[in-house]
């Protein structure tokens, strides 16, 4: 882990802890590269600011006018939605991090097929009414800066926001050098992995959703910049501070959607690729330790009343981040790790720093917290197994294995599912890639199931941590001509996928 530390917009304090590669033992340093994820969001959401003050962009632009795409989807999202609506989660997209990602860091769509993928994601909450943390927001956005711009998404910020910070290791390209702190998994028995480097450039049309990469030192050079620049608009009553390449600073960090129905907009809220949390709060409620601790969510800051916190977190397999900011005081907390862990230990750190730092006197128990949290997770996998073992019945599939097998394809042809028949079931290639495959098992009749096994999916196959069973059952429609589809239920939040098995078509698999 990597921590650093502002106050009055100077860097205080930075220290670094364990590894930053497990084969060499080395030490993170100021200067280690880390994949900095989804704390690339604000970074999007200034260069959108950036584009408007220049007159390429509008905020309020409904964005198919950019991305003529996007016109064959007729719902309010579809027709309505603007850059201030994807950039803040308020479209109800769901988040079907399926369709771009699942195992082994292996992008599975196109570029070039995003943004038609997005036209058919499904919608889980109603346009403008809910919040839903959902990657197609930030993949439209790419994909309207460069139509544009006409230039790749990396280059731009490349030219608007990182040369004219003076950032030299800042990119959006791909890990390179010698002092990179590359991803890890932790093992059950608290052993480590190292995992492979999730390749997120301006190629893969995910750059604007996670693909920054950056070091400690940069990170606070952007945080400090942003905070004087925010703090000028704001007291100025303007959009633009001379010197620094940041716009529109009041409008990103405003709140624009409530979080949770029960809290209201005033006291959490997300901006523009950045939350808002209004003290006493739960500053992990866009952590992993949210899920991990639905019943006993640390409330921070009870003796900072009234106290503004803007936070994000940076969360991909093999790496996990946290930064707070708090904007009177210029101050800011980062926290850089390069392993999936138990919980999130860059959220409880971040913290305890933020918390002495403003001189709070009242801190949570973060210590159990973080043990029980621990527990929740092991937990998840040991109720999995045992929830698909209860629920398997002794009820054959009604064809035998080989049956099964084929091609099948969602409704647009552009994401398919390649199925081959094995000696106790069935193995999907997801996109026909090698990378990306599930061994399936009969599960009740023309169900199948995959096994839960924590070490086999975070550590040797490079996935994020997971609690749903839903996502684990595939389910097979028969009809006159044999199989003729399958339901993955693959995002809870919606409806299960229908992929229709393709009779002509041969898999590269089969």
């Amino acid at each position: 882990m990597s921590i650093g530390v502002l106050h009055r917009g100077q860097i205080i304090h930075t220290k670094h802890l364990g590894q930053r590669d497990i084969s060499t033992g080395k030490a993170p340093q100021d200067d280690t590269l880390y994949h900095i994820a989804s704390l690339t969001k604000v970074l999007t959401t200034c260069l959108i600011g950036i584009l408007v003050a220049e007159g390429l962009l509008t905020w309020e632009t409904p964005i198919r006018e950019y991305l003529h795409t996007l016109r064959s989807r007729s719902d309010e999202m579809g027709v309505n939605a603007t850059l201030c609506d994807v950039a803040s989660n308020r479209t109800g997209l769901s988040s079907s991090d399926f369709f771009w990602g699942q195992q082994n860091g292996d992008i599975l769509t196109p570029k070039n097929d995003l943004v038609s993928l997005s036209t058919v994601i499904q919608a889980s909450k109603p346009f403008r009414r809910s919040f839903i943390y959902s990657p197609w927001n930030y993949i439209l956005i790419q994909a309207v800066i460069e139509t544009v711009t006409g230039k790749p998404f990396g280059q731009t910020m490349r030219e608007k926001l990182f040369d004219p910070l003076g950032l030299h290791q800042t990119t959006l390209e791909g890990l390179e050098g010698s002092n990179i702190a590359y991803p890890h998994a932790v093992h059950d028995d608290g052993g480590v992995t190292r995992t492979p480097i999730c390749p997120f450039s301006s190629d893969t049309g995910l750059t604007a959703v996670m693909g920054g990469k950056s070091t400690l030192r940069e990170m606070l050079t952007i945080y400090s910049a942003i905070l004087s620049a925010y703090a000028h608009q704001k007291e100025n009553n303007v959009d633009t501070t001379p010197g620094l390449p940041f716009t529109y600073l009041r409008l990103i960090f405003e709140p624009h959607i409530q979080l949770r129905r029960n809290v209201p907009t005033s006291s959490q809220a997300y901006c523009l690729g950045v939350y808002r949390t209004i003290l006493p709060g739960n500053l992990s409620c866009a952590s992993l330790n949210a899920s991990l601790l639905r019943r006993s969510a640390p409330t921070f800051g009870i003796d900072l009343p009234g106290t503004k916190i803007f936070h994000h977190t940076g969360n991909i397999p093999g790496y996990f981040h946290s930064m707070f900011l708090e904007t009177e005081t210029q101050s800011c907390v980062v926290c850089l790790s390069n392993a999936t862990p138990f919980m999130d230990a860059t959220d409880f750190s971040a913290q305890l720093l933020l918390g002495t730092l403003l001189g709070s006197r009242s801190f949570p128990s973060f210590l159990p917290l973080a043990k029980t949290a621990k527990q929740t997770q092991m937990a998840w996998y040991e109720h999995l197994s045992r929830y698909l073992c209860a629920n398997k019945t002794e009820r054959l599939p009604t064809l035998p294995f080989a049956a099964y097998s084929g091609r099948y394809s969602n409704a647009m042809g552009n994401f398919v599912l390649d199925i081959i028949s094995m000696k106790a079931g069935l193995r999907v290639y997801v996109q026909s890639h090698s990378l990306t495959t599930y061994d399936l098992l009969p599960y009740d009749r023309d169900t199948f199931y995959w096994e839960a096994n924590r070490n086999r999916e975070v550590c040797d196959r490079a996935m994020f941590p997971v609690s749903d069973y839903h996502t684990r059952l595939v389910s097979f429609h028969l009809g006159a001509r044999g199989v003729e589809s399958l339901q993955w239920h693959c995002d809870p939040m919606v409806q299960p996928e229908v992929f229709r098995r393709k009779l002509q078509a041969e898999s590269t698999r089969l």
